[in-house]
């Protein structure tokens, strides 16, 4: 094979010019490396909580900054004027929160600029939950067409909050008689409303939307609609502990909310010494503990309202299995406290259990 001189001279030219552009663009991208920087923790590392946490960090210049700052939002670990290039601590964690936590550790320049880093840490719960059964005392009656989002007792009456749109069923809410399942006085949501979790605060009854963004709210002796409220997110269960509402959106997080207004005082993780409580459902407040259907099981956890530790899983495996009958997932928790009474149920269920819980 022959080959062209010029083909030859233009191949070469066009190699050097690659090479000479490839030279450009790496010198031109070519990072300087961070004042300061995290080599450990990873970012979103677990940890669960009381044991030590291991800290490493680098510093280009040590002899360029003024002051050295590492921190979370609670507490301060260090703060000073280092002189080596690698810091090295153990974090004590005791003292921190459940769930998603941020380390940040800043620089200040003495020029006055201000750098940082930040790694998340997941903070495991320390307390490993008991574990509890139900033993059921009573059976009655339930409607096999509710689909049961919400379930509350008030002074003695039972309240029912039901979800389904389109063909998938009505969404209402109303009284209902538990001992013979049927319901006395109702309302009936739009039928674009997919209706979820409800509780009972003074007067006042709410009612949750799954995807619809509103929080209806009722008179509860006539269950007539006296005002609604916005919110963003999804709705999944709602409770209260006498003076806040609490509601969940399908995740390990819940919402502290003003009846008055339902904006948002606080958030919450719910964590155990495994992870993430996820997919938390229909709540009940008991006792001082929430109460929560974990969506697609049949657990029941308890949850401490100020730690957002998990300290209780009630396994209603059982359960389901003897009295669903055909229904869907169990969902569905509230307490007579004219009685001192559980009961449970599920979505489509036959039947409401009046049940003692029993500690394993």
């Amino acid at each position: 094979m022959r080959f062209n001189p010029l083909f030859i001279v233009l191949t070469l030219a066009v190699l050097i010019s690659i090479s000479s552009c490839t030279d450009d663009v790496k010198g031109e991208y070519q990072k300087p490396l961070p004042a300061v920087k995290f080599e450990e923790p990873f970012n979103n590392a677990k940890i669960q909580r009381g044991k030590f946490l291991q800290v490493a960090i680098t510093l280009q210049e040590p002899s360029g900054l003024s002051e050295l700052t590492l921190f979370t939002k609670d507490s301060t670990f260090y703060t000073g004027v280092p002189l080596e290039k690698e810091l090295v601590f153990e974090l004590d964690t005791r003292r921190w929160k459940v769930g998603t936590n941020q380390l940040t550790v800043e620089a200040t320049m003495k020029d006055g600029k201000k750098v940082k880093d930040n790694r998340i840490i997941k903070v495991l719960s320390d307390i490993y939950p008991a574990d509890y059964t139900v033993k059921v005392i009573n059976a009655y009656p339930h409607l096999t067409t509710s689909y049961t989002q919400g379930l509350e007792f008030n002074n003695g009456v039972l309240y029912e909050g039901t979800g389904g749109m389109g063909s998938t069923g009505i969404s209402l809410v109303g009284k209902v008689d538990y001992k013979t399942g049927q319901i006395t006085d109702k309302f009936t949501l739009d039928a674009n409303y997919f209706g979820e979790g409800i509780t009972i605060l003074g007067d006042n009854l709410y009612q949750l939307t799954w995807q619809q963004n509103k929080c209806f709210m009722y008179n509860k002796e006539s269950i007539q609609r006296i005002n609604d409220f916005t919110f963003t997110g999804e709705g999944w269960g709602l409770c209260n502990d006498g003076s806040v509402l609490i509601m969940s959106d399908g995740s390990e997080r819940l919402y502290f909310r003003d009846p008055a207004t339902f904006g948002v005082l606080k958030t919450m993780e719910v964590y155990s010494n495994q992870g993430p409580e996820k997919f938390l459902n229909e709540l009940e407040y008991i006792n001082g503990r929430i109460y929560a259907n974990v969506y697609q099981s049949n657990n029941i956890v308890i949850i401490n309202p100020e730690s957002g530790i998990v300290e209780g899983v009630i396994d209603c495996s059982q359960l389901a299995l003897e009295y669903r009958k055909g229904g869907e997932v169990l969902n569905g928790i509230a307490f007579n406290e004219s009685t001192g009474s559980l009961f449970l149920t599920g979505k489509n269920w036959p039947s409401l259990l009046e049940v003692e819980v029993v500690k394993q």
